[in-house]
């Protein structure tokens, strides 16, 4: 039986190491960090993680990533390719930012010299973990609003806190994957898309995942910092919403 092509789209901060591990030897890694392939130098067989790469930057489609993969990698087979997508709860995934990129769990901003301007240096701010994540969320908002993905803190940060909804869409907000999956339901996910694929292999739900994506300290955001993220990310709890469960 031929098996169906596989695309899985990383979302950032949605247990991607541990997807990336589940998904082989169905999904080809490359090297991502020493020395990033790009894509006229790879095979097809490697476009898909050289996609998922934040370090690829991709112009005007550098948070249209789908678009980009039907447009130019697969032109004339994407409706074809199973894509999916794994939806992390928005609320959840935007407190995991925090701790990943900005705010240690002993009390400190990371980095403190690229967020000297975005906060006043007080003994407030560097044991006040609510204060710390409203200027986190000003910061997001800012890489939002800004035209270049560097400012306000770099290609690192500005895509990590990327909505989801862009990249799986097109210009007109049509949704580009075949399936999107909530987090919570990874092997059950994984499962579906090789059952779709024609791939034999099975997943056991009992042990085989390790949960990489818990933190070692939690915030629970309070109601103002609750609707800022709601703001900056209202389509992606639709996205999670609808998301097979």
């Amino acid at each position: 039986m031929t098996q169906r092509q596989l695309f899985w789209l990383h979302i950032k901060k949605s247990a991607g190491i541990t997807t990336r591990s589940l998904l082989q030897p169905h999904y080809v890694e490359v090297d991502r960090v020493k020395k990033p392939k790009t894509f006229i130098q790879a095979s097809p067989e490697e476009y898909n993680d050289i996609l998922n790469n934040y370090r690829v930057v991709l112009g005007e489609y550098q948070f249209k990533r789908c678009l980009f993969a039907k447009k130019y990698l697969y032109p004339e087979n994407w409706d074809d390719i199973f894509s999916f997508a794994f939806s992390r709860e928005p609320t959840d995934r935007c407190v995991s930012m925090f701790y990943y990129l900005y705010w240690r769990d002993s009390g400190h901003i990371k980095n403190i010299a690229r967020f000297l301007k975005y906060f006043i240096a007080s003994k407030k701010l560097m044991s006040n973990t609510s204060y710390a994540f409203d200027v986190f969320l000003d910061c997001v908002h800012e890489a939002r609003m800004s035209d270049s993905i560097y400012r306000p803190l770099g290609n690192h940060f500005t895509t990590h806190t990327a909505p989801m909804w862009d990249d799986i869409t097109d210009f007109s907000g049509n949704v580009l994957l075949k399936e999107v999956y909530r987090l919570e339901n990874l092997t059950e996910g994984i499962n579906r898309a090789f059952e779709e694929c024609g791939i034999a292999k099975r997943l056991n739900s009992g042990g085989e995942v390790l949960n990489k994506t818990k933190r070692r300290k939690t915030y629970n955001p309070n109601q103002s910092q609750k609707k800022k993220i709601e703001e900056i990310y209202c389509n992606d709890f639709e996205i999670y919403e609808k998301a097979w469960h």
